[in-house]
């Protein structure tokens, strides 16, 4: 092992477990694809229909009270005009909603969108991610924290008067939709929200069209040394693609969804492909790994690492580019007739009326939706670091990489 590649691994191996659970708030030829700039490229949003401007006017009005992944009641008073966002994640959400003039501040692992580095940088020094001062000093009307987000940070920021919403693990695809529902109502953007849904879920569309009837590729998602498992947004994404992981059901995983993949076993899989971050030295460099179909055929496929790692709006994009590099002509027939035609359920809303609780903090007409959110239904009580683990973690450790080998720029 490089170096490099150990330090690469001692950081993701801290980033998997040391963060505490959420409950405990306030109480490929190597081939890259494609990266793109919103969910979306080179295509403008489907406008919101009648019924879908009723529902998120209502869903987008405040006082709104929300509970979050601490089972808190998180009241927003009023459409938040400061946002500060704990995480790539958050940040990137924010941006595709076309609402990244609301937000203050930024962690540097936000720096790759475009505007980031002029925002305030509210990462913390040494091994803390998140200083509360630098949050603070930003007067935030609302903190969006990441799942990876440390208790006591959250309980921290909260003790100085700073409302924080703590979001829910993703571990899927669906749990991306509500993520973007969710921070939609957080910060009164609930059209763009619909609008941002319905893109992603056109992209899917496509992609579960071109897969349709497609052999499975065979595959291992490379990732330090360790591999996605079912209950992860990455594996939800990378199976929609036509992939089939062949981690699951042999890999034992934790409840986070990630775990590291022994030598020994990667040698009894057939692995015809291998998925990986962007970052050559995902892949282990070991004779189990080296004697893969995968790499001896070169059938390596890089992953934009700020598309596939962060459960927010562009995953469908990494999602797409992999269908593409698969299927490519299955795509490109399923693109050209779907592309701007195909129908999908944008109702992200719809789940908060069926499930609408009540309140006393809303003195609004839409009491039902004071105290729910399209996350009212998931379990309050979140693992360590799944969800955003990727999104957080592995762009930490990129990061981090980056001071060893130069592979990666400058985060400030």
């Amino acid at each position: 092992m490089t170096k490099s590649t150990a330090v690469l691994v001692t950081v993701l191996a801290f980033a998997l477990v040391v963060t505490p659970a959420a409950a405990a708030v306030g109480q490929g030829a190597t081939s890259t694809i494609d990266a793109g700039a919103s969910a979306a490229p080179g295509a403008t949003h489907a406008s919101v229909g009648a019924n879908d401007t009723s529902r998120t006017t209502q869903h987008c009005t405040f006082p709104r009270t929300l509970r979050d992944a601490s089972g808190t009641q998180v009241e927003v008073s009023e459409e938040p005009e400061r946002v500060v966002t704990l995480g790539p994640a958050s940040a990137q959400t924010m941006w595709e909603l076309g609402a990244q003039d609301k937000v203050v501040g930024v962690t540097q692992f936000a720096a790759y969108l475009d505007g980031a580095t002029e925002k305030a940088n509210v990462s913390g020094a040494g091994r803390a991610r998140i200083s509360v001062e630098r949050v603070v000093a930003q007067q935030p009307d609302v903190v969006l924290a990441e799942n990876v987000s440390s208790p006591e940070t959250v309980s921290k920021l909260r003790d100085a008067g700073i409302t924080v919403y703590y979001f829910n693990n993703s571990e899927s695809i669906d749990d991306v939709y509500r993520k973007v529902a969710v921070t939609g109502q957080l910060v009164g953007e609930c059209d763009a929200a619909v609008d941002s849904v319905r893109s992603m879920k056109e992209e899917m569309a496509i992609v579960e069209n071109a897969t349709d009837g497609e052999e499975p590729r065979n595959f291992l998602y490379a990732l330090f040394g360790y591999t996605a498992g079912e209950n992860t947004f990455i594996n939800s994404g990378l199976t929609a693609a036509g992939g089939n992981n062949l981690a699951v059901g042999v890999v034992e995983f934790p409840p986070n969804g990630y775990a590291p993949i022994n030598p020994e076993t990667v040698a009894n899989l057939s692995v015809d492909w291998i998925v990986y971050p962007e970052t050559p030295a995902a892949i282990p460099q070991n004779a189990a790994w080296n004697q893969t179909t995968a790499v001896q055929e070169e059938n390596l496929v890089a992953v934009d690492r700020d598309q596939i790692s962060q459960p927010a709006p562009r995953v469908v994009l990494a999602v797409r580019s992999l269908a593409k590099t698969w299927y490519p002509e299955a795509y490109e027939s399923a693109n050209e007739s779907l592309r701007g035609t195909v129908e999908v359920d944008a109702d992200i809303y719809a789940s908060a009326d069926a499930e609408a609780t009540t309140t006393t903090t809303s003195s609004t007409d839409d009491a039902e939706t004071a105290a729910t959110t399209t996350e009212s239904s998931e379990p309050t009580t979140t693992t360590a670091d799944s969800g955003d683990t990727p999104g957080f973690g592995l762009v930490a450790m990129l990061a981090a990489a980056a001071l060893v080998v130069g592979a990666l720029a400058r985060r400030d």
